[in-house]
């Protein structure tokens, strides 16, 4: 979400390694920023019952040795650029802390340690009998600060306040917390993997990197609670927060109340690849059945005629050229274009830039520098004041990438801390063929994806590991899934395996909305059993389906995929091209159609 409406959230499944430099940033804008397939067979019925699988919760006290014993030292906040507060957050209840952690919770050792930055929004204290719980919260990533993140989820939730404290912390490798970086070498003659390799090869040797995993967040998070002096906690988590949710979940259930996992990755499976080769799919899918149609029901403004199927055919049309494929690429990374993809409140931001690239790339005849066609484009687009003083500071930076001499090794040091976890945490397939392979196929039903650079060789394909989510049992806690049905960065059939899948859980699904991060998300249907589940209520009905709110400039909502069951499954057949079905009068067309065939 972006903080036109009050959301956080991370984006797990788009990352591109920094090496790509120009390829689009799947995040949403730093101003505009307040803020993976179906399951695989399991089900809640079938999960063995608590104590079956003989796991035990880890001590963490016990295994701290006398780093258990140390007080904390409350001061006032300060908060890194990449992680503020979100306008309207109150800091006034807000002191942070520092930690110390074991470096390696799997082989503690209380003189190796790393430091952990928290943070607390303190409302009541814990010994008070109106005292309910403390959130500990996730915003996703792991790739920005989320130190400030206790005072958005206490901004979204005025309710809780009253009995409820929130903390937040920089997950190990980020912001104000202990950071990890290895040195490695590579010849760019070895091809366009070459930096990748060179990066897993080093890395994944590396003592240090080996414990930037989310297992070991995990321990960290439970040591906040210990250190917090509290039996049990709360959490809250989006995006990779969700993957993240469950690793503490499978670990810690004894110590966790409820859970909330926003925008969910399928962890019900034991690796994070699956997550990352879906999202890819899943943004075209997007880009196709949701803004397509939007821009086509929106001819008015946007001006590309109401025929979604040909505004897509000729957006790709213009742009087969390869330079100014790359001068689009160039475009829509230099305005966060794609943040639309995480917040259609930037839909029409999209659909200008859009209409820009087509009307661009089909002036120009030749392209000599797509550099000088990406401005054109992007100095004809529509942009909020805040993306447009972001676009212009883009475009000065923006040029070819620096020659290199010939046989001329490159040196640099590595520091990103969402492909150390993602990598560490485990069983990436290995090697280039099966990558060329799964790139290949993808750029012919994720074309956007292949434009925006994403379809490149991961290092986690260089980083051998036995890492796995732990097995799931019964004991997991009571946990409530959100999900939106068009989410590019985490699928909904990643989200829809989670609350399926997951034991002890329901679902929330949001029909026809493709926001990444949906609570708040401003209807009761979709916020209300959120709040009466962290108030301590029930947990909802199996599966609620709630309808989206209508998209910028409309007042209606429109169906964009298929209509959802109460299960929350898909059913009929998808409608690419029909922009102008009303989500109201969707399945009355659909019985329409299969009684007339």
């Amino acid at each position: 979400m972006s903080d036109l409406e009050p959301s956080s959230s991370g984006a797990f499944g788009a990352w591109r390694r920094k090496s790509l430099g120009v390829a689009v940033a799947i995040a949403a804008a730093v101003v505009l920023v307040a803020t993976l397939l179906v399951a695989s067979g399991i089900n809640s019925d079938d999960i063995e019952t608590p104590g079956a699988l003989g796991r035990e919760t880890p001590e963490v006290a016990a295994l701290a040795g006398p780093l258990a014993d140390q007080e904390l030292d409350w001061a006032e906040c300060e908060f890194n650029d990449d992680g503020p507060p979100i306008p309207g957050a109150d800091v006034s209840n807000v002191e942070c802390a520092t930690i110390k952690v074991p470096r390696d919770w799997l082989d503690p050792d209380p003189e190796l340690t790393w430091d952990v930055r928290i943070s607390q929004a303190h409302n009541i204290d814990s010994a008070d009998p109106d005292y309910r719980t403390t959130i500990i919260a996730h915003p996703g990533g792991p790739y920005t600060s989320g130190l400030s993140f206790s005072t958005a989820v206490q901004l979204y939730t005025p309710e809780l306040r009253p009995t409820t404290n929130y903390v937040s912390f920089d997950q190990r490798g980020l912001g104000r917390s202990s950071q990890v970086e290895c040195e490695y070498e590579y010849d760019p003659a070895g091809g366009p993997s070459a930096a990748a390799k060179a990066i897993g090869d080093a890395c994944s040797n590396h003592p240090d990197v080996a414990t930037m995993t989310t297992e070991q967040a995990a321990y960290d998070m439970d040591f906040i609670r210990h250190l917090l002096g509290l039996e049990t906690v709360t959490y809250m988590g989006y995006s990779y927060g969700t993957w993240l949710g469950t690793w503490y979940g499978s670990l810690f259930a004894d110590n966790i109340e409820r859970m909330v996992l926003d925008s969910s990755t399928d962890s019900t499976r034991e690796s994070i690849q699956h997550n990352y080769n879906a999202a890819h799919d899943a943004r075209d899918r997007q880009f196709r059945l949701h803004m397509m149609n939007w821009i086509a029901r929106n001819d008015a403004t946007i001006g590309l005629g109401a025929d979604p199927e040909a505004i897509w055919d000729r957006y790709f049309a213009a742009t087969e050229d390869p330079a100014k494929s790359l001068a689009a690429q160039y475009a829509w990374n230099v305005v966060n274009g794609s943040a639309a993809f995480s917040s259609p409140v930037l839909y029409p931001a999209a659909g200008s830039l859009v209409a820009s690239i087509i009307d661009q790339a089909e002036a120009a005849e030749e392209v000599a520098d797509p550099a000088e066609l990406a401005a054109r484009i992007v100095d004809r687009t529509e942009l909020p004041e805040a993306l447009r003083a972001i676009a212009d500071e883009r475009l000065k930076q923006l040029s070819a990438p620096p020659a290199t001499e010939p046989g001329k090794l490159i040196r640099a040091t590595h520091n990103y801390v969402i492909e150390f976890t993602a990598c560490t945490d485990g069983q990436w397939t290995q090697g280039l063929e099966f990558w060329d392979e799964f790139h290949e196929k993808t750029a012919r039903t994720a074309p956007l994806s292949e434009q925006f650079g994403l379809l490149v060789t991961p290092t986690c394909a260089f980083w051998p590991t036995d890492s796995k989510m732990p097995a799931l049992d019964g004991s997991f806690p009571e946990s409530v899934v959100l999900q939106s049905e068009l989410d590019s960065m985490t699928p909904y059939e990643q989200g829809w395996a989670a609350g399926a899948g997951l034991p002890n859980t329901s679902l929330i699904a949001v029909d026809n909305e493709s926001i990444h991060g949906v609570f708040p998300y401003g209807t009761e249907e979709v916020d209300q059993p959120v709040i009466d589940f962290l108030l301590g209520g029930d947990r909802p009905t199996r599966t609620i389906v709630a309808p989206a709110k209508p998209l910028p400039l409309e007042q209606t909502t429109y169906e964009s995929w298929t209509p959802l069951d109460e299960n929350g499954e898909h059913s009929g057949t998808s409608q690419f091209t029909d922009p102008t079905i009303p989500a109201e009068t969707a399945k009355l067309k659909e019985a329409v159609d299969e009684g007339s065939s």
